[in-house]
């Protein structure tokens, strides 16, 4: 799109969106809602439900007078609810609503038997939320989440752990997990999203819902399961909205910037929402391995300290259209851009023998720029109460440009120059993406609901990688290291679900989902290097059981999938050093994983037990020697299989009625094979963690907040990871009777959030270890103010773009 289009659309969001909307009017409702002494109730809420379910359709408050008006209302079935505090409840019987204006009678609310003079209440959610197939974290509850990422937050979630050097997700000690940005799949590798969710500001995120067994409606990529992260929406009648800032320093300034803005009428709404984020944030990597030959002990080790300039940008534009009474039309626009440069200088050295030292000083200059946008089609119809039909038509594009230049000066001893080296490495990555897909819901009885849909989805991925050796002052192309590499995908699902409540206290869903999967990757030298069809079912149960004293128990399967990412397959290289590279892996297979977990919650109490066995489960990050050149490349690889016990539990005490301490507690035993070795060792790993969050309210609106997470040593593969942790503190005080809000927060203040982690495998000649610094010590300064209607009750009008579901990392 050319700047001259891009300001034209523009202009048009901006003129529909502060241009005032107007509706057609259908029909009105009107009352008078008073007390038994006759006199009249201003402030009342006022609610238009749907009979069947009492979903709510339109709502407002009483004026002074007691008087209530409900507008452009389509013909239907409704209910009136009106309700205030310290009155009893008044639900009207169903009605029918027509053209013709409707004007109840006088509404008399009775004084409640419980009303008590003067009570405060103050109701906020907790921190964790289980529900019946999901873990739900509330991000706004937490002080120190404020100026975060979304990428921080979830490193202090229950079961999730981050691994910045290998930039890789794990949930209950398994990697294959999916990221969905309000029921929308990101269609990008999993290292590209860990870079996104870094630059994501938390200020504009809601809730965290954490998806160990997803139900069948949900694609069955990810054998560890979904991450859902909900961003804010208002629903409004009117213009609301929210803005915000921070300020931080971690060895360099952080700035951001986030706004939500929506705009919503009884026929159209538009909304948008924007962030930014700039960080310098200094890296340190060393990185050791030693050799072991003949009773000599080489060694080859390399020191980088990075100091990138990082800019991340975010936007999500949609809008809304209501077409007649039953249908609605959804345009959702999205994109995304994270440029990474830097140009920094790391030492290098080397012992291959015990008269031969080799010191090499490689400079590196590096840009990473990753750019995409979605374009999604959507119109959702109900045919009646019951029975409603979504249709999505998405069109994804991404580009990742990814140039480096190394300089490399070989040093003998301590001063004599042998050589230097120079390499230029070109990355270019176009990514296309085309779904549909269509989905049914029909609400056969209260008691029983058929979910059924399909999906398809067109793939295609180019990857070109270019290094070239300067020869001379002529460039070289290195024929080892470059490749072209070009990889389709079609991908055809379909799904059957029901919902059924057996008994009041009784809930169980039920579903199978049949996926297939045609993938052909080509490179010049070979035509269908990758060349793979198949098909897979995928079953999934879920049973919940209510119990007196708010206690349940709950009981879950599901089968997963986890297929190599386009950038897992695809040739590619990175040079760490002169003798240390990344790579990829076109020999990979998908992981298939059978998952088992079993839940208790009491109140706010939460234990949960998880068992899984993945077959060919995918390691990141697996290092494997090559003796006779002295290199060692890391690449991913299938394990043989994986087997994990898992126990969570989550619960809060009160010490008093304005201290709550929330703790995690998290323990995983995980035993694997590796595969892909000469001699391939089982390997037993016991691993905790625990994260510990105190918030205690103080006077005059202020509210003070200390964290701590802790994590034991863990296994990825064949490295072990040590422990770490942190410690972290915040305080936020409430401004203009809480439409503002000011936080000042501080994290890993003891600098102990450090990645350290060694492989030892005598067998494979393979004993190395890595210490990867992030700088995770920070202190951030965060404004946030919200603005707009927000007294006018909110009405249900569901977006079109509901569980888009393509891939492209599989």
């Amino acid at each position: 799109m050319s700047p001259k289009q891009l300001i034209r659309l523009l202009s048009i969001v901006y003129i529909l969106f502060f241009c005032k909307m107007e509706a057609q009017s259908q029909t009105v409702i009107t009352g008078t809602v008073v007390e038994e002494n006759g006199s009249t109730l201003p402030g009342a809420n006022v609610l238009l439900l749907q009979p069947s379910d009492s979903a709510l359709v339109k709502g407002t408050v009483t004026d002074n007078s007691g008087i209530f008006e409900l507008n452009n209302i389509h013909p239907g079935r409704y209910l009136l609810s009106v309700s205030m505090i310290g009155f009893q409840q008044y639900t009207s019987s169903p009605f029918e609503s027509d053209k013709n204006p409707i004007r109840f009678d006088t509404i008399t609310l009775q004084i409640s038997l419980e009303q008590m003079d003067e009570v405060d209440v103050v109701a906020r959610r907790p921190l964790f939320e289980q529900k019946i197939d999901r873990l739900v974290v509330n991000v706004q509850r937490s002080i120190t989440s404020s100026g975060s990422s979304v990428l921080q937050v979830l490193e202090k979630s229950p079961g999730i752990q981050v691994n910045r050097h290998s930039n890789t997700l794990s949930m209950s000690g398994k990697t294959g997990v999916r990221v969905m940005v309000n029921d929308k799949f990101v269609q990008l590798p999993i290292d590209a999203v860990v870079q996104m969710l870094d630059g994501m500001s938390a200020a504009n995120i809601e809730q965290i819902e954490l998806i160990t067994t997803p139900p069948a409606r949900y694609e069955a990529e990810g054998d560890a399961g979904i991450i859902h992260i909900k961003m804010k929406q208002f629903t409004e009648l009117g213009t609301t909205g929210m803005v915000g800032g921070n300020l931080g320093y971690n060895q360099a300034e952080t700035l951001g910037g986030n706004v939500n803005i929506s705009r919503r009428g009884n026929i159209l709404a538009l909304y948008l929402d924007y962030s930014i984020h700039y960080d310098r944030t200094e890296q340190n990597w060393i990185n050791e391995r030693f050799l072991h030959t003949d009773g000599f002990m080489g060694e080859v080790s390399s020191n980088s300290t990075r100091r990138p300039t990082i800019g991340v940008q975010n936007a999500r534009a949609g809008m809304e259209v209501q077409i007649g009474s039953k249908t609605t039309a959804g345009l959702l626009l999205t994109g995304y851009q994270r440029l990474w440069n830097t140009q920094d200088l790391s030492d290098n050295f080397a012992r291959f023998s015990p008269t031969s030292i080799l010191s090499t000083e490689m400079s590196v200059r590096e840009t990473n720029r990753w750019r995409n946008g979605l374009v999604n089609l959507s119109l959702v119809h109900k045919f009646d109460e019951s029975r409603t039909l979504n249709v999505d038509v998405d069109y994804l594009y991404f580009k990742n440009d990814n140039p480096s230049l190394y300089k490399n000066r070989f040093i003998e001893g301590d001063s004599t120059l042998l050589n230097s080296e120079n390499i230029d490495v070109t990355k270019e990555t176009p990514i296309y993406i085309r779904v549909s897909r269509v989905d049914y819901r029909n609400k056969l009885s209260d008691r029983f609901t058929l979910e059924t849909g399909i999906k398809g989805s067109l793939s295609e991925f180019s990857n070109k990688v270019g290094v070239s050796d300067l020869v001379e002052n002529i460039w070289v192309e290195n024929e080892t290291f470059t490749q072209d590499a070009d990889l389709s995908e079609k991908t055809a699902a379909g799904y059957l679900s029901g919902n059924w409540t057996a008994t009041k206290n009784l809930r169980i869903n039920a579903g199978l989902r049949f996926e297939y999967t045609d993938r052909f990757l080509s490179i010049p030298e070979t035509s269908g290097l990758v060349d793979l069809q198949e098909g897979y079912f995928f079953p999934s149960l879920f049973i919940q059981k209510n119990m007196q004293n708010e206690k349940s128990i709950g009981f879950s399967y599901a089968r997963r999938i986890t297929r190599p990412s386009f950038n897992d397959l695809a040739p590619f290289v990175y040079f760490v050093d002169p003798n240390t590279f990344l790579s990829g892996n076109s020999d990979l297979n998908p992981a298939i994983s059978d998952a088992l977990k079993l839940d208790y919650t009491h109140k706010q109490w939460l234990v949960s037990l998880q068992y899984s066995y993945t077959k060919n489960a995918i390691a990141a990050f697996q290092p494997v020697l090559d003796e006779s050149a002295n290199e060692q490349t890391y690449s991913t690889q299938n394990l043989s299989y994986s087997r994990s016990y898992a126990i969570n539990a989550s619960f809060p005490l009160f010490f008093t009625p304005w201290w709550e301490m929330r703790t995690n507690l998290t323990g995983t035993y995980q035993k694997s094979k590796t595969a892909h070795y000469d001699e391939n060792p089982v390997l037993n790993s016991f691993r905790y963690s625990a994260h510990i969050t105190n918030t205690i309210d103080l006077p005059r609106e202020f509210s003070f907040e200390i964290s701590g997470d802790y994590q034991s040593k863990s296994v990825w593969g064949i490295m072990e990871i040590r422990q770490m942790g942190s410690l972290n503190i915040g305080v936020q005080k409430r401004i203009a009777s809480g439409r503002g809000m000011l936080r000042l927060s501080a994290d890993d203040i003891l600098h102990t959030k450090i990645w350290k982690g060694n492989t030892n495998l005598p067998s494979e000649n393979l004993d190395s270890q890595y210490i990867y610094d992030n700088k995770e010590r920070n202190i951030k300064l965060t404004f946030s103010w919200n603005f707009g209607n927000s007294q006018i009750k909110s009405m249900d009008v569901r977006t079109g773009s509901e569980e888009e579901q393509s891939r492209v990392n599989n």
